[in-house]
């Protein structure tokens, strides 16, 4: 598929943003494709510019930039919700307790209370506010361009996103020691599959991006590519497609570039936006004629928040 030299498809999104029936027809076409070989595409003409993904990351720089004490009074205090600032080491999927390097800000769509105040200085509610629209505008698209090729109506996600509430997150991964991820079961971000149904990601030009894209343990490099959008597969679209549409692992480590005279890994910002349904949906595997599914429905709200109490170390009942 594509550019032997590069480990994924890059496809451009505008086909079916603005063209006629074949356009869109080719487009769901090579995104299925790409999604059922690797579960990871790199998308560009998707809407959202250059210099708006640029100014992203100048918003992101700038919440990181405040004092420990005033990001603290924005921390994460609830699995439901999952909203707020997330220190470094305080969050980690590795079930064997591996520590993740990154801190993280939390943007929802209906609650965020711990947000920085609406009207502030640098209007970085009011920001994230329109950008998170962007993105859900975006990962419907590509969700509708799905269905046509999953042979289900592409009003399938009316009502299993009008009450949605997708999380919009803008990470940093601090400069840190090049030894410390040298170290046993140290990463920027341990291995892992996301549990949503899709993840839109912006990355900075620093990389450290790898996909393990057979799930056979070889982890390649997803490098930058400016005015891109990577998007993966997460666990319940993989479920809710019957593994034709594959959850990759992936993790962040050590960039590409040289470490700085004095060790220090330089410090990467990315934004991912990790698409949940409504959390009353059902999702229940799309089952063809003479096939058979390893997989139970489940509720998505509640898969969402066992997850996030394993992962913040939250009690769940």
């Amino acid at each position: 598929m594509g550019d032997q030299t590069f480990p994924f498809p890059i496809i451009s999104f505008e086909p079916f943003l603005k063209g006629g029936a074949d356009g869109k027809a080719k487009v769901a076409e090579q995104l299925y494709d790409a999604f059922h070989t690797y579960g990871w595409v790199y998308l560009k003409d998707t809407g959202i510019s250059e210099e708006e993904i640029d100014n992203m990351f100048k918003y992101s720089k700038r919440f990181f930039d405040r004092p420990v004490e005033e990001k603290l009074k924005h921390q994460v205090i609830s699995a439901a919700y999952s909203q707020g600032y997330t220190a470094d080491g305080a969050e980690s999927s590795d079930p064997k307790g591996g520590r993740s390097h990154k801190e993280c800000y939390e943007h929802r769509r209906f609650h965020n209370d711990l947000c920085p105040v609406a009207g502030g200085e640098d209007h970085f509610r009011e920001f994230a506010d329109e950008f998170f629209q962007k993105c859900l505008s975006l990962a419907t698209e590509v969700l509708r361009a799905l269905c046509m090729v999953l042979g289900i109506p592409q009003t399938y996600w009316d009502d299993k996103l009008a009450k949605a509430d997708p999380q919009l997150r803008f990470l940093r991964y601090m400069s840190i020691p090049k030894e410390t991820l040298e170290q046993p079961g140290h990463y920027r971000i341990n291995p892992h599959t996301d549990y949503g149904l899709c993840t839109l990601l912006f990355q900075d030009q620093v990389g450290g991006l790898e996909v393990d894209r057979f799930h056979d343990g070889k982890f390649v490099s997803a490098t930058p590519i400016r005015g891109t959008c990577v998007i993966n597969v997460a666990d319940l679209l993989q479920r809710l497609s019957n593994d034709k549409l594959r959850s990759t692992r992936h993790r962040v480590m050590q960039p590409r570039s040289d470490p700085t005279a004095d060790g220090m890994l330089p410090t990467r910002y990315s934004t991912a936006f990790f698409v949940h349904p409504d959390p009353a949906t059902m999702i229940v595997p799309i089952v063809k004629d003479g096939e058979t599914t390893p997989y139970q429905p489940v509720n998505a709200g509640e898969w969402r928040t066992m997850i996030t109490s394993r992962n913040y170390g939250f009690m769940w009942a």
